[in-house]
């Protein structure tokens, strides 16, 4: 049976400003709100939210992006029990921990963390997602329910843990691959990128290493992989020091837009998810030959 008119109060008193007016249909809403209070509470029922304020997440979680048919995809049940977690039930945080907090082991593995890495991980987790510090809310707080909770928590988890197995980093040695002393091969972030989509990934960086100009892709061969220093590369252009810097690090980032390109296009995941994998792999490209070589 369908709620009443009134509660819908709640969720279009927490609309933004922007997104109120989208919502002019109260029957329809009221239908939508209905389906999704009454799926997640047969996901969980032994997990309480009241109905407003449910509505009120809803609203909330979205933001400026509410509209009728987002907030039909929107993962209810998920957004319930994250909004029971940041409320503190107890209920909520066992159910959340037992079906979620595996994605640190997956990652470990993938990242050939140590068992002492995955449990600080495992337990730095829990803070994020239900503690709000000073200028950073909870995590289960900011979750907005446009994906799937396991994969919001999966990012988390995997910048933590990249985070703490970088705290005991260690050098690796030089491969073959030209690609991998273009590329940082030797980074954690990387391993773990390679790994969950290698070939797709190693794919990207190929595409983004042919599709540099070929003076861009010169200047990486002599200072990356030849090691030739900056007043070497200027001597051969013809130009001062400062300028074969600019260049250099113009060939960087010109391979860095690359592979971002490369990974956004070839990666079927979802927009958070390939903004954070572009991010891991466009902040790396500065490489350390001498590190490798050690």
């Amino acid at each position: 049976m369908l709620r009443a008119m009134a509660p819908l109060t709640a969720f279009l008193a927490a609309l933004t400003d922007v997104a109120r007016p989208r919502f002019d249909d109260d029957a329809a809403l009221a239908a939508v709100l209905d389906r999704l209070l009454t799926t997640a509470r047969a996901a969980y029922p032994d997990v309480a939210v009241a109905d407003a304020h449910f509505d009120a997440e809803l609203a909330r979680r979205l933001g400026d992006d509410a509209s009728p048919e987002l907030l039909a995809r929107v993962r209810g049940d998920h957004v319930y029990l994250a909004t029971a977690c940041a409320a503190g039930d107890d209920g909520a945080l066992r159910r959340l921990d037992a079906e979620f907090l595996d994605e640190v082991e997956q990652c470990a593995a993938r990242l050939r963390a140590t068992p002492d890495q995955a449990a600080e991980t495992r337990s730095h987790l829990r803070r994020i997602l239900f503690v709000s510090e000073p200028g950073r809310p909870a995590a289960a707080h900011s979750y907005s329910g446009k994906g799937d909770l396991r994969a919001y928590v999966r990012v988390i988890a995997t910048r933590e843990l990249v985070r703490v197995v970088n705290k005991g980093r260690r050098e690796v040695g030089v491969e073959d691959d030209v690609l991998d002393l273009l590329s940082p091969a030797h980074d954690p972030e990387l391993i773990y990128l390679r790994e969950l989509y290698r070939a797709d990934v190693d794919a990207a960086m190929r595409a983004a290493l042919v599709g540099l100009g070929d003076q861009s892709r010169a200047l990486l061969r002599y200072h990356l992989l030849d090691g030739w220093s900056i007043d070497r590369i200027g001597a051969l252009y013809g130009v001062h020091r400062a300028t074969a810097a600019r260049w250099i690090a113009a060939a960087r980032q010109e391979l860095g837009e690359g592979i971002r390109a490369e990974v956004a296009r070839r990666l079927a995941i979802s927009v958070d998810d390939v903004a954070s994998i572009v991010r891991l792999v466009q902040s790396r490209i500065d490489v350390s030959l001498a590190r490798l070589l050690a």
